[in-house]
């Protein structure tokens, strides 16, 4: 291994070590308090599951990367988990995404925020994410790339790679720019609809609901960038094929991803506020001990003086 490949795994298992960290934190705090079992924490819930699923299998095909070629029995079914880990927290977004269209744009319609849409939707969704990838990994599609050594769809196998790429990547998109695109128009009407009472009675509402569209809008940035060297890598590889092979072509986008992962599961964190605010008073309580720990002796002191001479 050239100092690259050294560099670039060591960087991809860094950033699963950092989105296994934000995961397991929202998880635990979620589970440990039954006051976050809210509808909008537990879709946030659900993409931290996925995340960690995804990052947990970015950082072993990471260190197999670095400890051997990877060219294993279990390699065909690392590329399977990775496609299937992409598309399920790809899809969480989108779960997340038709869900404030039916608080926003659908209010009036109260079943389809009930409990069981959501629990429906969220099984539909785990059970796509899980079996779409069965075709390519039955069929042997999944090889294993000397150049990255990972296992993943070719490039140049264009059906099966735009196959996995409508599943994981396009569909999701598809999904959520539409519904971004009603929220904002739907927002919007209602804003210039209603009058100056209504209006300051929904303020907070119509703020929360902005404020949900704009991370929903900075979560969509990241995949499409995350995305991108995928994207370059592909067309060159289809529309020049005659071009000389990139042997790394593999690598640089799974670097990409994995960074999107981490970064994503971060934001995941910031971005639920009950969440970020329970974590911050959290640090806040354990970054004041030490100081009433250091201050405590000195007061300790004081006593036993004042103590000693009322006694004399």
């Amino acid at each position: 291994m050239n100092i690259l490949e050294i560099s670039s795994s060591l960087w991809m298992t860094l950033c699963s070590i950092c989105g296994v960290t934000c995961a397991i934190v929202f998880i635990i705090i979620v589970v440990f308090h039954r006051e976050f079992h809210t509808s909008n924490i537990m879709l946030a819930f659900n993409s931290a599951v996925a995340g960690l699923i995804i990052n947990i299998t970015c950082g072993c095909q990471a260190i197999y990367q670095l400890t051997s070629d990877g060219n294993d029995r279990l390699c065909s079914f690392r590329g399977f988990l990775l496609h299937a880990g992409c598309s399920l927290l790809y899809h969480t977004i989108c779960i997340q995404a038709l869900h404030r269209l039916f608080v926003v744009v659908f209010a009036t319609r109260r079943y389809l925020q009930s409990k069981q849409v959501i629990v429906s939707m969220t099984i539909v969704q785990w059970l796509i994410s899980a079996s779409f990838g069965i075709p390519a990994l039955v069929l042997g599609r999944i090889v294993y790339q000397s150049g990255s050594r990972i296992c993943q769809a070719s490039m140049n196998d264009i059906i099966i790679f735009v196959y996995l790429a409508m599943f994981i990547y396009f569909i999701p998109l598809a999904i959520i720019i539409p519904t971004y695109i009603r929220i904002v128009h739907f927002s919007k009407q209602r804003s210039f609809s209603t009058n100056i009472s209504r209006n300051v009675v929904d303020q907070r509402r119509q703020r929360r609901d902005l404020r949900f569209i704009r991370r929903l809008f900075i979560i969509v940035c990241v995949v499409l960038l995350m995305s991108f060297p995928y994207l370059i890598f592909f067309l060159r590889a289809n529309i020049f094929p005659n071009a000389e092979s990139l042997s790394y072509a593999q690598r640089v986008s799974f670097v990409s991803l994995s960074f999107g992962f981490g970064i994503w599961m971060l934001l995941n964190l910031i971005f639920t506020d009950k969440i970020r605010k329970y974590l911050i008073s959290k640090m806040q309580v354990l970054l004041s001990r030490p100081r009433s720990i250091r201050v405590q002796p000195h007061n300790t002191t004081g006593q036993q003086l004042q103590t000693t001479t009322g006694i004399q």
